[in-house]
Formats: C-alpha cells, structure tokens, sequence
C-alpha cells in the first residue's frame, strides 16, 4: 500500500468507520478493542470506508494492554472483499487507559506490516471522550512510526 517514497501521507475516515472504531474502543473497555480497517489506497492516501470489529483473541489476562486478530478473520476478510474495489487497509486498536500513541509492541506490529495504515484510539481520558490518532510505518525513516492527519 505504500507508494514506495515515503509511505502513506494521509488518512480519510468516513464518519461511519470513525464512529465504529470509538464505539468498538468504548464497548471493549477495559479490554482493548481491535479490527480492521476498510477501504481503498488513493496515491499514498488512504481511505477508510468502514471498520470491522473483530475479537480481542489475546490471553484473557493480557487484554487490557495487548491486542491479537485472528489471522483467519484477516482472511475471510479478504476473501469477502474480492472483486468489490475494496480491501484491507488497515488495523484500529484501542489504548483503555492510555494515550493513542504506539507502544513497543505496537511498534513491532507496524514494523512487520508496514504497508498499512494504523489507527490508535485512547478512551482512557478523565472527561470520557475518545482521541483517535493515525500512524504510518516507513522503513527507510528513523523517525517511524509516524503520525498522519486525518481529514
């Protein structure tokens, strides 16, 4: 998904997507939520037309700091997706009690994957409300990952 200088610039969310992805965050506090993310690669954009909700597969007792996806859901996914335009650009996770920032193992997932996009978000904050940041990985950048805009 990468346009091979410099990696993914921007993401756009639909308002749908943007809403599932908090409502996901929300419902699985305090367990982290996670899924995928759907759409379309414009150039080095990338455009999320909805989410897909997935189950927190990690140890029970390491859900509300890790996340895991089943791979076969990644794959049904796909194969759901072929022939429609459409794809898997991406993955959301949420930080419960924390910032949407990526961790050290949320690093090590970009870094195996680095073609798509990533999404963070944080509904651990004192007034409730949910911030929701993106981030690209770029190998070649020393300062990856890094953050995108959202439009």
């Amino acid at each position: 998904m990468s346009d091979g200088e410099g990696g993914i610039r921007r993401a756009f969310l639909s308002t749908n997507a943007r809403n599932a992805v908090i409502e996901d965050a929300r419902d699985a506090s305090p367990d982290e939520a996670c899924g995928l993310l759907v759409g379309r690669v414009e150039e080095a954009r990338v455009r999320v037309l909805r989410a897909v909700p997935c189950t927190n597969e990690a140890p029970a007792d390491r859900r509300s700091t890790r996340f895991t996806i089943d791979p076969r859901r990644v794959i049904e996914e796909e194969r759901a997706l072929r022939g429609s335009g459409e794809g898997i650009v991406g993955f959301y996770h949420s930080h419960p009690a924390g910032q949407p920032v990526p961790s050290s193992v949320d690093r090590g997932y970009m870094e195996f994957w680095p073609e798509v996009l990533w999404l963070i978000v944080g509904v651990g904050g004192a007034d409730g409300d949910a911030a929701l940041r993106a981030w690209g990985w770029d190998p070649g950048a020393p300062e990856s990952p890094r953050e995108l805009p959202i439009g």
